[in-house]
């Protein structure tokens, strides 16, 4: 899993090298951030390492004093938290707040995100929410290969996959709620034909719906432990 840190490279966030990071990687992530070219406006090579990540941590910790109390964090920060959640699918991404920054406002103010909030005394706690974070990220990120199946309905959607009009979706069904379809795409593998589904946790049972010129192959909802989920037309 690849974890980008958007944090002040300054000698106050040094905390966040020095204890973050060794976090981070100690549950098996790469880390990645813009520091060797941050300052102004995001460069294409920052943007680039965002979308390519699997999850954004980022600290919005003091910068400019503007009140007694108050205070304003990094313009780059919050631009690389809105490159994350403007993505399609947005990224995931945890916004980890010092006591005393004032909300950046906008449209990340009221995404549907989670906040870690940080107080310097209390640093023990913001690592251990940090943790839990990145546990959630894992299990979200989480990629699993599954195989369309039978054979002969397999053989009728290979014919039509680079068809214009051809969509995958994936609905789960998580205990007895059934989350929204995503759409998915359908990979052509050694004769079959396979998906590729992320965030599937154990348990869950997934559907999957092929809609092409008109016709529609349709699952049961199903293990991801199935040899071969099942469409039918």
């Amino acid at each position: 899993m690849r974890i980008f840190m958007a944090y002040g490279y300054n000698d106050r966030d040094k905390w966040v090298e020095q204890h973050i990071i060794p976090l981070v990687t100690a549950f098996g992530c790469d880390v990645v951030h813009g520091k060797a070219v941050f300052g102004g406006a995001l460069p294409d090579e920052v943007m680039k390492l965002i979308r390519t990540s699997d999850a954004v941590l980022g600290f919005t910790t003091r910068r400019d004093l503007i009140a007694p109390g108050q205070y304003r964090t990094h313009d780059w920060v919050v631009q690389e938290l809105l490159t994350a959640h403007t993505q399609d699918p947005p990224i995931p991404w945890v916004e980890i707040r010092e006591e005393g920054v004032i909300s950046p406002g906008g449209v990340l103010e009221f995404a549907n995100a989670q906040r870690i909030d940080y107080r310097e005394e209390d640093r023990t706690g913001c690592l251990v929410k940090i943790a839990e974070a990145l546990k959630r990220f894992r299990d979200i990120s989480n990629v699993t290969t599954i195989r369309l199946g039978p054979s002969a309905a397999v053989e009728q959607i290979s014919s039509l996959l680079d068809d214009p009009s051809f969509t995958c979706n994936c609905q789960t069904l998580r205990g007895a709620v059934q989350l929204a379809p995503r759409r998915t795409p359908v990979f052509p593998i050694k004769g079959g034909l396979f998906v590729q589904l992320r965030g599937v946790a154990p348990g869950e049972l997934v559907r999957i719906t092929i809609s092409v010129r008109g016709r529609i192959w349709r699952s049961d909802y199903e293990s991801v432990d199935t040899v071969d989920v099942q469409v039918k037309e």
